[in-house]
C-alpha cells in the first residue's frame, strides 16, 4: 500500500478540495450509527462515477465498487467510527479533528482490486483533500479487524484520519516535515538519524527502519504513526506478527512502545490530542 499511500500524499498536499470549517462545538455528538448502504448518491463527482455504493459515517463516505460486499462497507464504516470515538460514548473524541475531516470531506474507497476501473477513474480524476489511503477488496477481513497480513482497515483509516485530520489542525504535533514537530522528532530518533530519504544502512540502535524507496520522509512519518498506534493498541503482540514485522518496525508491544520510544508514546497517549488507544473490533456500539 505503500505506493497508494505515497501518491494520494501527493495528490492530497496540492489539491484544494474541501469545505467551510464546521464549529467543533457544533460536532461533538455522534449522529447516524445505522450505517446503512446505498446506492452511490455522488456518482456525478469527478472521480466517483465507478463506485456503486456508499455508506455515510455521520458526513464521511465509504465508497465501494461492484463487488464489494455491504458486511465489507459497514465494517470498514464501523472501524472508521470506533477510531474517532474510540470509547464509543457517543461523542466524538476530539471534535476538532472531526470537524476537519468533515471540512475535507474525508473518505475511504474500496476497489475490487487493483487497476479497477473504480481505481483509474478516481486516481485520474479526484481532486480533494479528503483521501490519503485506500483499501482494496482482499485487504478487508470484518474476521480479523487490524490483524497484520489480513486486514488492512484499521491501518488505512489510521493514516487518513491522521494524514487529513492530526497533520492539518495539530501541525506542531503531527507535522510531517523534517524538524516540523515532536513526530519528525520522535521518528529522527526511532530511525537513528534524520534520514530525508534511506540510509545505506541503518544502525544498530534504529527500531524503525523502513526500506521503501517509493515512501518519501513524509510517508514514512505517516506510517510511523500507524504503527506507533497498533503497537499501544496491541493489535501487534503475537510472535508470528512481531516476527514478520521486524525488518521494519520492531516495538511491537504496548510494553515495548512504552520503554523503548518514549516520544512517540508521550505524543500519541497525550490527552490533549486525543489518539485511539483502544483497537477496533468492526462493531460501533454507542
Amino acid at each position: 500500500m505503500t505506493r497508494v499511500l505515497n501518491l494520494i500524499l501527493c495528490i492530497s498536499i496540492t489539491a484544494c478540495g474541501g469545505t467551510e470549517t464546521p464549529d467543533p462545538k457544533d460536532v461533538t455528538d455522534v449522529g447516524s450509527t445505522s450505517f446503512d448502504v446505498v446506492t452511490n448518491p455522488h456518482a456525478d463527482r469527478p472521480g466517483f462515477e465507478e463506485f456503486t455504493h456508499y455508506v455515510d459515517m455521520n458526513g464521511l463516505g465509504v465508497y465501494g465498487e461492484d463487488g464489494i460486499s455491504e458486511d465489507k462497507m459497514r465494517y470498514v464504516a464501523a472501524v472508521f467510527a470506533e477510531l474517532l470515538d474510540n470509547d464509543e460514548d457517543g461523542q466524538w473524541d476530539d471534535p476538532n479533528i472531526f470537524a476537519e475531516l468533515l471540512k475535507q470531506e474525508a473518505l475511504m474507497p474500496i476497489f475490487a482490486r487493483e487497476g479497477s476501473k473504480a481505481e483509474q477513474a478516481f486516481f485520474e480524476n479526484y481532486d480533494g483533500d479528503g483521501v490519503s489511503a485506500v483499501l482494496y477488496n482482499n485487504e478487508v477481513d470484518p474476521s480479523q479487524p487490524g490483524h497484520w497480513g489480513a486486514d488492512a482497515t484499521v491501518e488505512e483509516t489510521l493514516h487518513t484520519i491522521n494524514h487529513v485530520g492530526h497533520v492539518s489542525v495539530y501541525p506542531a504535533q503531527f507535522g510531517l516535515e523534517p524538524d516540523s514537530s515532536l513526530l519528525s522528532d520522535a521518528m529522527d530518533v526511532a530511525r537513528g538519524g534524520q534520514w530525508r530519504s534511506f540510509p545505506d544502512e541503518y544502525p544498530e540502535e534504529a527500531w524503525y527502519h523502513y526500506d521503501d524507496r517509493t515512501c518519501d520522509y513524509e510517508c514514512m512519518a505517516i506510517e510511523y504513526i500507524y504503527w506507533a498506534i497498533v503497537s499501544n493498541m496491541e493489535i501487534l503482540n503475537d510472535p508470528e506478527t512481531c516476527e514478520g514485522i521486524a525488518n521494519e518496525w520492531e516495538l511491537c508491544s504496548r510494553e515495548l512502545l512504552k520503554e523503548g520510544d518514549v516520544l512517540v508514546y508521550s505524543l500519541i497517549t497525550d490527552p490533549n490530542q486525543p489518539l485511539p488507544q483502544l483497537a477496533p473490533d468492526g462493531i460501533y456500539a454507542p
